[in-house]
């Protein structure tokens, strides 16, 4: 499976999800003024805020050697294909793991954001200072275990691994063998307006 093909079946899935639940596609809050995203369906926004999204697929390729160059190490190919595949908001989901229940959300990402400095601030995060095995990239800042919400989503740059990390207790879940993987398996349900 492809990574974009990973996102597709994930946005198909979380749009059904919300029509089944709502009758309605998917709304978050929108604030295009003062924090453009460019993926609002503005002609939707109503009286509260919310407006109806859609993720986009990305039109130019995305070079990395730069970036690359700076860090001193090549980006994982997993994480190259998530972050040059679609624009989106944050995505929500729920994940059933051998052990656990996940509720997790990955990071927005969209046509607006300074990619480099996403990528140098993604890797360069003092937060899992205690893994220092491998590179890890941060893709979400939200995950909940079993009840416990202290939880990053962390990518591991030689293996493209994706894995819980509780900083504070130094524990460490595995959550899928990649981003697509992860993606797959993720039950989706968007940001939505109650």
């Amino acid at each position: 499976m492809s990574m974009k093909e990973a996102f597709d079946a994930f946005f198909e899935e979380m749009t059904q999800n919300n029509l089944k639940k709502k009758g309605v596609p998917p709304k978050a809050p929108c604030n295009e003024e003062k924090f453009p995203t460019g993926l609002f369906l503005l002609e939707t926004l109503d009286d509260e805020g919310y407006a109806q999204w859609k993720p986009k697929l990305q039109e130019t390729p995305v070079s990395f050697e730069s970036i690359e160059k700076e860090l001193g190490f090549t980006i994982h190919t997993q994480i190259k294909d998530y972050l040059s595949t679609y624009w989106f908001l944050a995505l929500d989901g729920r994940l059933q793991t051998p052990r656990e229940k996940v509720i997790l959300r990955l990071n927005g990402l969209n046509p607006h954001i300074n990619l480099n400095e996403l990528i140098k601030s993604s890797f360069d995060n003092e937060e899992t200072h205690y893994m220092s095995d491998h590179k890890y990239f941060l893709i979400g800042t939200y995950c909940m275990i079993d009840g416990n919400d202290s939880y990053l989503i962390q990518v591991n740059n030689d293996n493209g691994e994706v894995t819980a990390v509780n900083v504070m207790d130094k524990v460490s879940i595995k959550l899928a063998d990649s981003i697509e993987e992860l993606l797959k398996n993720m039950k989706g349900k968007w940001l939505i307006k109650s």
